[in-house]
């Protein structure tokens, strides 16, 4: 019997989601690279700021002001993630903030995901299903379209009640140019590197995987949707 965890609970009271994916082949995955702004190493700056590390990456892949700012000043890259965590862990829960050490809600982290054209909502998932295929079919999708999306990864019950909880936070990227595989890039930011990972690999996994940052399922998608605003 496959462990439990919180995003395979979670996934059976939300509204199901149906979309398809372009049926292209997975590619031989390529050596993972690391993620550079300027000539500095993107990585979270300590252990609970995984979601800040992912959400500046997501900013400013769609900010090319502030990417410049980042890569012309290696010390913004520290002080941008610690100001993100602050917004991520503000009013988490009605006025209550979030205990920062137990990192980055994903209904916080999709509050405050900032990219053109889009608004972002959390989704559980729980991968051994056709429901979570589909999630993961729209992160697919929603890369393809060049739009980044922030996934939560961990463990189950299994391997202890306390990997049963969301435990990091990794980024699917849009591919360099257009594809014609089903593979995805996957940013891990406490290595700093980018992961290219077939799209099967990531379905019902039974083994830890370095894209999810060492931990074993994809627990949540933080999906795009469209703003309505230009």
């Amino acid at each position: 019997m496959a462990g439990l965890h919180v995003g395979r609970i979670v996934a059976k009271l939300q509204r199901p989601i149906h979309t398809r994916m372009s049926p292209h082949p997975p590619a031989d995955p390529i050596d993972p690279v690391p993620v550079v702004l300027g000539s500095t190493l993107v990585t979270q700056v300590n252990e609970t700021t995984c979601g800040a590390a992912v959400l500046l990456m997501l900013e400013a892949t769609g900010d090319p002001a502030l990417a410049r700012t980042l890569e012309e000043d290696p010390d913004r890259i520290r002080s941008y993630q610690l100001e993100i965590h602050e917004r991520i862990t503000k009013d988490a829960v009605g006025p209550i903030d979030w205990p920062k050490r137990f990192g980055s809600p994903p209904w916080t982290l999709a509050r405050e995901a900032r990219f053109p054209g889009v608004t972002y909502k959390a989704h559980a998932l729980d991968d051994s299903t056709e429901q979570g295929r589909a999630i993961l079919q729209s992160v697919w999708n929603a890369n393809a379209a060049g739009i980044p999306v922030p996934l939560y990864t961990g463990g189950n019950s299994r391997l202890g009640l306390d990997t049963a909880i969301p435990r990091h936070v990794v980024l699917a990227v849009p591919p360099a140019k257009q594809t014609r595989t089903s593979n995805m890039r996957i940013y891990e930011p406490s290595s700093g590197m980018l992961y290219d990972v077939p799209f099967e690999d990531l379905l019902n996994r039974k083994t830890k995987h370095r894209a999810l940052g060492n931990w074993t399922h994809v627990v949540w998608a933080v999906l795009p949707e469209p703003s309505g605003t230009e």
